[in-house]
């Protein structure tokens, strides 16, 4: 590769080697002169307080170097450097709340112990996405591009911090956190909490959201006094800490508190597990709030076990550390543990019995180790030289410099990184690498970009050797197109008549009305697009919890590839039928003692679909149908067959909407098939 625009950042080795120096230098005494004072037998001055050395590595989430990241502890603030590190000395004392802040992503606080030549990581977890308002008084529901996250707030609902109320543009960012990988290394505070009765605990997490919003000067608008908003959040998994979730389960809420670096709980706010229609098991997080921070649906973590944890250099030595634990539990869900290792090691406590752990270490010098256990033995971390170290950042063809996620082989393993626009150091400790080793890299954009006035997705690749710095050029691909469908509260597809309306980059909007989706549609929309605004109603009227409602929905979102507008707003028609039902009778030519029932819908978007099925009914005994929500008053049919233990067969085929809930529908069994036939012996 050629030369690139910036300068290679020195190893860690050089930096900590400086660091030593400067401590030392500014640890002596002087006069001006560099000599120290003489001997004074009568100088009565206090001792100097003692003083703490406290060293942190500052990371993304999944582990690449951020640099010019500002750390401040009490009144200090330093800038990471090349490398992620950051040292601090400061008068001794208990603990201490470091706050960590760099543009683009959530910021991070932790409390940490005033352990002398600890080492502590700081994960960092990039915002995900950012929606510019025109009108921030105008009352709209925003929709994430990630794990159904949504927010919905009235009309007139924010404020400014002098307390007026806020109105014109402003911009939203929105980042809801999957719970299930590496992201939760960088929860803020790493999990510690205090409960609402003021006692310390730790959590684990059912879901989590940070929100944010600025006005056009840069203030952070609030919710106004006596003003909540909602907000959601899919689960990716129905069961959290081996303890299934289900519609209707509460789980406790928490907030982030900058300040003193931990989350507190707020019993005035209660989460609930809700229907989503986006969420893999059909279940989210939903949480009505006074104020907006990061939000946590969390339940407290109160477990036995325990585990003993150190880390050794190359040659057995032990060595104090830093280390991140990503404890995934026997049904998959996840915690976290981050923080300082003591030289010789430590118990850790308040761990499952029964989990998978991938430990991730670093000490001074640079030295780093992997480890994969589970909770069976104590766990010795050995910790190496880096085998590589590359600086990687990427840009767009104009040079602007643009967020990326990269995905590093050397042909037998690979490594996948979160990038800044700044850039980042990405280390491996992979073996058998030396000058010769190419490595191949590949970069895109997780979202669009805004390009040339345009929202486009970047992708790249390029190949380096172990040292080098990294530069990857996105080519770029406009999104021009959203897949769109509309789905009810409860998942179910529902046809609709949608109109949108696009913001586009320069003000001006692009509109398209009465389009007709039946299952879903791919709609061309301008990639100028900032903004859009989607409005559906459902194309007839649908089951929803035992009536016949038409239902329609509002969202906002940015360009993405692909959207569902969940239709949750309902007008309601009458009754519609939750249940029937069926039972076999013979004919006179009939002698069964048992029937096999199988239901079948068909019509209306629904194409057609097994709804249950009943085996080895004795005759004359009824069996309850229930109907799902989302049944549609025309157009959908119920197909019912049944057969009999001797061959006799039963068919009755009921449009939806003509069926009273709770009414009983018989299948007198045949010996005469479909055909005309003899069913029976």
């Amino acid at each position: 590769m050629g030369q690139l625009p910036f300068a290679k950042p020195k190893t860690y080795l050089k930096a900590f080697s400086f660091a030593l120096l400067t401590t030392t230098l500014f640890a002596c005494g002087g006069n001006g002169g560099g000599n120290p004072l003489p001997d004074n037998d009568n100088d009565d001055t206090d001792p100097p307080p003692a003083s703490v050395d406290l060293s942190f590595v500052v990371q993304t989430h999944d582990g690449a170097r951020l640099s010019g990241v500002s750390v401040t502890l009490d009144e200090s603030t330093i800038q990471s450097d090349e490398t992620g590190w950051v040292h601090f000395s400061l008068p001794d004392q208990e603990s201490y709340v470091v706050r960590a802040e760099a543009e683009g992503f959530v910021t991070q606080a932790l409390k940490v112990d005033g352990e002398d030549e600890s080492i502590t990581p700081i994960r960092l977890t990039p915002v995900k996405q950012t929606l510019s308002l025109d009108d921030i008084e105008s009352a709209r529901t925003l929709s994430a591009a990630d794990l159904g996250a949504r927010i919905t707030f009235p009309a007139s609902a924010f404020v400014t911090p002098d307390g007026e109320p806020a109105t014109g543009s402003a911009r939203v960012q929105i980042t809801p956190w999957d719970i299930t990988n590496g992201e939760l290394n960088a929860m803020p505070g790493n999990g510690q909490a205090v409960d609402a009765a003021g006692s310390p605990t730790e959590l684990i997490s059912a879901g989590m959201l940070t929100l944010s919003v600025h006005n056009e000067a840069g203030d952070y608008l609030q919710l106004a006094p006596g003003t909540t908003a909602e907000i959601q959040v899919d689960l990716p998994q129905a069961s959290i800490n081996n303890a299934a979730l289900a519609v209707g389960s509460t789980v406790p809420m928490w907030h982030f508190d900058e300040t003193q670096g931990v989350w507190v709980e707020d019993d005035s706010t209660i989460g609930t597990v809700v229907a989503s229609a986006t969420s893999p098991v059909g279940l989210a997080v939903h949480a009505e709030v006074s104020h907006f921070s990061t939000w946590n649906w969390d339940f407290k973590f109160e477990n036995g076990g325990s585990i003993n944890v150190e880390c050794r250099l190359f040659d057995n030595s032990p060595v104090p550390c830093g280390i991140s634990a990503e404890v995934t539990l026997d049904d998959g869900s996840v915690f976290t543990r981050n923080g300082q290792l003591p030289e010789g090691g430590s118990t850790i406590i308040n761990m499952p019995t029964s989990a998978t752990i991938d430990w991730h270490a670093t000490s001074f010098g640079g030295f780093m180790g992997d480890l994969t256990s589970d909770m069976s033995a104590d766990v010795v971390i050995a910790l190496d030289a880096p085998t590589s170290e590359n600086f990687v950042r990427c840009e767009l063809p104009d040079g602007t410099p643009v967020s990326c996620s990269v995905t590093l082989t050397d042909g037998t393993h690979n490594l996948t990184q979160t990038v800044p626009a700044q850039g980042a150091t990405i280390f491996t400790g992979w073996p058998a690498l030396d000058e010769f080793t190419e490595f191949s890299w590949v970069a895109v954009t997780p979202n669009p970009v805004d390009f040339d006035g345009q929202q486009v997705l970047g992708e790249g690749s390029v190949t380096s050797g172990i040292a080098e710095d990294v530069l990857l050029t996105l080519t770029t691909t406009p999104v021009e197109a959203v897949d769109v469908q509309c789905l009810s509260s409860m998942g179910t597809t529902i046809p609709c008549t949608l109109d949108l309306v696009a913001t586009l980059s320069d003000g001006e909007q692009f509109t398209q009305t009465d389009v007709l989706i039946h299952d879903s549609l791919s709609i061309n929309v301008p990639s100028e697009a900032t903004l859009i605004q989607w409005s559906a109603t459902s194309n007839g009227a649908y089951s929803q919890n035992g009536q016949f409602v038409e239902l329609s929905g509002t969202q906002e979102t940015g360009l993405v590839s692909s959207v569902a507008i969940i239709l949750d707003e309902e007008s309601v028609q009458g009754p519609a039928a939750q249940s029937i039902q069926l039972y076999c009778s013979n004919s006179q030519d009939t002698a069964a003692t048992t029937c096999d029932i199988e239901v079948n819908r068909e019509g209306n978007g629904a194409g057609y679909g097994p709804v249950d099925s009943f085996e080895d009914v004795p005759v004359g005994d009824a069996v309850t149908l229930e109907f799902p929500d989302g049944m549609a008053a025309e157009n959908d049919w119920v197909q019912v067959m049944a057969t009999g233990d001797d061959g006799s067969v039963a068919y009755s085929f009921s449009a939806y909407g003509s069926l009273n809930d709770g009414e009983s529908v018989e299948l007198e069994l045949q010996c005469s098939d479909a055909s005309g036939g003899s069913a029976c012996p």
